[in-house]
């Protein structure tokens, strides 16, 4: 277990609500890492216990690693706050941005998504262009927009669990029961719920709110270079077909595409969450992306 050495802060947005972040503090004054979780999860899929994750092993390195749990619910006896992506894109994404370059003036940052926070990532940094020359790289972790898989995994978590159930449980609540249904580890906004079922059903790349076109946006920047790294086991929330064409609709970038399988370089199947919560992985992966990191850490000052 690597010593823990956190802080927490908390970062005020608009109406009174705030971004809780934890804060992985090295010895050193290494370069800036922006880490963010996909739906139904918090931040502590990057630290899922004291001292153990990539957060902290990260941390380890030399890494200023900063876990972000977007908005939620204050505690577990409060209202879940509907928010829509179009928030947590305009607002909570930016205002974290913003407070990695106030702590790391003139430097450029890394940042990793995993799930559907690396979508959300995405459509930041289009909506928001002058941030990617402050981008060093990114690492998307089982991270797809469109599921174009027809398997039966599909059928049960996307068309029965999450189109379904998970909506229908919560007409009386107000709020998706994640949670209570074992989808996730935060319940979710039903305004969050509706606009993430429009992108990854193979509809058009534009916010529902504004109509703002990411895909149109696209062509305007250059992107910056990228690792993506999928599951063998991760057959519907990140199925490798799926983050290959999560990368192709981003452009010409560098881009380095990794299966985790057993037998090349892995010592198992990866799934969507064990990616980043298996104890195996600080042995599989979790090497190969501080490698990744170094190779463009000479690009982290302009």
């Amino acid at each position: 277990m690597i010593e823990e050495r956190m802080n927490s802060i908390s970062i005020p947005l608009a109406d009174n609500a705030a971004l809780q972040v934890r804060r992985f503090t090295p010895t050193a004054n290494g370069p800036a890492v922006l880490m963010i979780h996909g739906l139904g999860q918090r931040g502590d899929v990057f630290c899922p216990a004291p001292g153990v994750g990539l957060a902290p092993w990260l941390r380890e390195a030399g890494y200023d690693v900063y876990v972000a749990d977007l908005r939620d619910r204050v505690s577990n006896s409060s209202a879940v706050p509907d928010i829509s992506q179009h928030q947590l894109i305009c607002e909570d994404l930016p205002a974290l941005f913003e407070h990695i370059g106030a702590d790391h003036p003139g430097e450029r940052f890394f940042a990793i998504g995993h799930g559907w926070g690396g979508v959300l990532l995405a459509c930041a940094l289009i909506r928001h262009p002058a941030w990617l020359e402050r981008i060093a790289g990114l690492v998307q972790i089982g991270a797809r927009r469109v599921c174009q898989q027809r398997n039966w995994q599909r059928l049960l978590l996307l068309e029965l669990m999450w189109n379904r159930l998970a909506p229908l449980a919560g007409r009386r609540q107000g709020y998706l029961p994640l949670r209570s249904l074992g989808l996730g580890t935060a319940d979710l906004s039903p305004k969050l719920h509706t606009d993430s079922q429009l992108w990854q059903n193979d509809g058009k790349w534009r916010d529902p709110q504004d109509g703002f076109d990411y895909a149109a946006a696209l062509h305007e920047i250059s992107w910056p270079s990228s690792l993506y790294l999928s599951g063998r086991n991760d057959r519907c929330m990140g199925h490798s077909a799926d983050v290959k064409a999560f990368a192709r609709e981003l452009g010409n970038h560098d881009a380095q595409l990794i299966l985790l399988q057993k037998g090349t370089g892995s010592s198992r199947d990866y799934g969507h969450l064990d990616m980043l919560t298996h104890p195996q992985a600080v042995n599989d992966h979790f090497p190969l992306m501080l490698s990744w990191l170094a190779r463009h850490s000479d690009t982290a000052t302009p």
